[in-house]
């Protein structure tokens, strides 16, 4: 199985949660990586299976900070472990991974020329939900988590945001939407 790297960003705005200045942010079956260091060096990303098969590998040159995802879609659901190597040693993080399920929701765009979108979600496909709009960075904005007792359905004005965010929507039975490109 071959791991995609879908883009490399500069993280340097944002602060990995580990004062070891590594960070693993899962969303569906993508999986960021967040690294600092104090020095910039080769740092040796691999990916083990659960049964220590290197699935993917690869080694970034003279670096101290990067944020990095890579996408599991291809991979069979599992424990996953992550290891990030530099010239201090070696920090390994966990990642489960499972295929990625929908919910069943729509994002729609209600303007061309705004960021006002409409979310809804059919009665009976999800009992409670999480809605996070997050910035081109990855950072949170907003988040906040709805009962859904009947339909539901919210439009969300994101003309101070701009463009680049994304809107992800998770369900208590870890089902999970992303929408970074709404539909018109």
């Amino acid at each position: 199985m071959v791991v995609a790297v879908v883009a490399q960003v500069n993280a340097r705005s944002i602060e990995p949660e580990s004062p070891l200045g590594v960070s693993i942010v899962k969303s569906g079956t993508l999986v960021k990586v967040f690294y600092r260091a104090e020095e910039s060096g080769n740092v040796k990303v691999t990916i083990f299976n659960d049964k220590g098969v290197v699935v993917f590998k690869e080694t970034l040159p003279n670096t101290d900070d990067f944020m990095r995802p890579y996408n599991f879609s291809a991979l069979p659901k599992g424990v996953y472990i992550i290891r990030l190597t530099d010239k201090n040693g070696a920090v390994e993080r966990k990642v489960e991974h499972n295929l990625d399920r929908k919910i069943m929701a729509k994002f729609t765009r209600l303007n061309p020329k705004e960021h006002k979108y409409m979310l809804s979600v059919p009665k009976g496909k999800s009992n409670s939900f999480t809605v996070r709009v997050l910035d081109s960075r990855g950072r949170i904005l907003l988040e906040e988590t709805h009962a859904a007792n009947g339909d539901f359905a919210k439009v969300y004005n994101l003309n101070n945001i701009g463009g680049g965010h994304t809107i992800e929507l998770t369900d208590g039975k870890g089902r999970r939407n992303v929408f970074s490109q709404p539909l018109y």
